[in-house]
């Protein structure tokens, strides 16, 4: 195969998935103006994509838009190597009612919760905390901001003491894009509008928290501590070198997927060891609350066992992404998800079915619909995207309901597999037992 930057992507989408993408879709994409990470990225989407017995057919101009304005904004080298924190509220609500419906042993005091890795600002762990109202949690990452300065529309980027710009994060929404496809420019107006406002700090105390506010922007020093509550605590540190006692759970989500192999083994086994006997650890990674991945392992006297590999139902679906997000090639959770999507989508009329009930939904939800070319159009005009994860959460419910998900679940049986749906409306499968290692 040639070099990734001599060939078009549609060149590359062919030698994959075996047919070109109409013209005017693929144009979106100018290999050669990509970063270097950005085109690594693609080719292994396309690989992962082959792997799972994916269709051309199944591409979106979205999908396309986000390879080429989101993920060069979001991978590591935008931030200086630094991982960007991104995230969003209730974004792991279901991990939280999976933890909530486990059955814990009564024992002095409360369960304690650990949440590695767990970004700043930090609302996941918060939502956690609110959920598993009768547990201690802990928050834990190697670096929690000095100053957050949010803009009028929601929008918001993180500085340190000295002034240094860290990241920005937008919501979803059409001017949130917008900063995505100019960075450089929004980096600009952030730092701007800080050196305006931060010559407004008075105490700037490191044991509270300070807002100062101006043309409906805000400005937190120390924003960290406004999350802290009865029983929600932060520690900045290294989890190589964390010290707490032995905890009931422990989450590490949408971290482990930006080390290599031997670094995320043995991030895998140190957070194990934080774990108390019969103790879960959840890892994995998710979008915007949709599209999950994650393994969920014990702790016994071996040491830390793979119990359950989950996945939501919307990864099968044609507006997807989290399934093809991935920083490194053999990615465990991506390479089994591929392999069981492969399993369900070569029953094919069990495939044949699901696909055309989902483009119903699509079309009748107003979401996009398929064309005479075979492939999938938005309407004019654009869905906000906050109005289509709601529209998202209602379709995928409705296929649950309609039966697919059990439909899937035999499929993974009949194939050999240990499968069922979990408690919290996922499809899973017992692993093997040296999966993550």
């Amino acid at each position: 195969m040639e070099p990734l930057k001599t060939q078009s992507f549609n060149a590359h989408v062919e030698d994959h998935l075996g047919l070109r993408l109409p013209q005017k879709m693929a144009d979106a994409i100018s290999l050669t103006e990509l970063p270097s990470d950005t085109q690594a990225f693609i080719l292994r989407m396309l690989t992962l994509m082959k792997r799972a017995g994916y269709s051309v057919t199944g591409f979106t101009p979205l999908l396309v838009q986000w390879l080429a304005k989101s993920i060069p904004s979001i991978l590591p080298s935008a931030w200086d190597g630094r991982i960007p924190p991104l995230t969003l509220p209730n974004r792991h609500r279901k991990l939280d009612a999976y933890i909530a419906g486990q059955k814990w042993p009564a024992g002095k005091g409360r369960p304690v919760f650990l949440d590695l890795g767990c970004g700043f600002p930090p609302v996941t762990t918060a939502d956690t905390a609110s959920k598993l109202s009768d547990w201690q949690v802990y928050g834990v990452d190697c670096s929690f901001d000095d100053f957050v300065l949010y803009t009028g529309n929601g929008h918001y980027a993180c500085f340190y003491k000295d002034g240094t710009f860290q990241y920005f994060q937008a919501l979803m929404s059409s001017s949130g894009r917008d900063l995505y496809a100019d960075p450089d420019t929004a980096r600009a107006q952030f730092i701007g509008s800080f050196n305006k406002l931060s010559p407004l700090m008075q105490a700037m105390d490191p044991t509270r928290s300070e807002t100062v506010e101006e043309d409906q922007q805000e400005l937190i020093w120390n924003h960290i501590r406004d999350f802290e509550t009865d029983n929600l605590s932060f520690i900045q540190a290294d989890f190589a070198t964390l010290k707490l006692p032995p905890v009931q759970a422990v989450r590490c989500m949408n971290l482990l997927i930006y080390f290599k192999p031997e670094l995320r083994k043995k991030m895998l086994l140190q957070a194990g060891r934080h774990l108390a006997d019969d103790g879960l650890l959840i890892v994995g990674t998710n979008g915007l609350g949709i599209q999950s991945r994650y393994a969920v392992y014990r702790k016994n006297s071996a040491g830390i066992t793979p119990i359950e590999f989950a996945f939501s139902l919307d990864n099968l679906g044609h507006i997807a992404f989290m399934p093809w997000f991935t920083l490194h090639a053999n990615d465990p959770e991506a390479l089994l998800l591929a392999d069981l999507a492969r399993t369900i989508r070569d029953d094919q009329r069990f495939w044949a079915d699901f696909s055309y009930r989902l483009d119903q939904l699509l079309d009748q939800y107003g979401v996009c619909s398929r064309g005479t070319d075979g492939f999938l159009h938005f309407p004019e005009k654009e869905i906000p995207p906050s109005q289509y994860l709601q529209k998202n959460n209602s379709f995928w419910r409705q296929i649950r309901d309609e039966g697919y998900l059990a439909g899937v679940v035999e499929i993974l049986r009949r194939a050999g597999y240990v499968a069922w749906e979990n408690p919290v409306g996922d499809v899973a499968i017992r692993p093997a037992t040296d999966y993550g290692f």
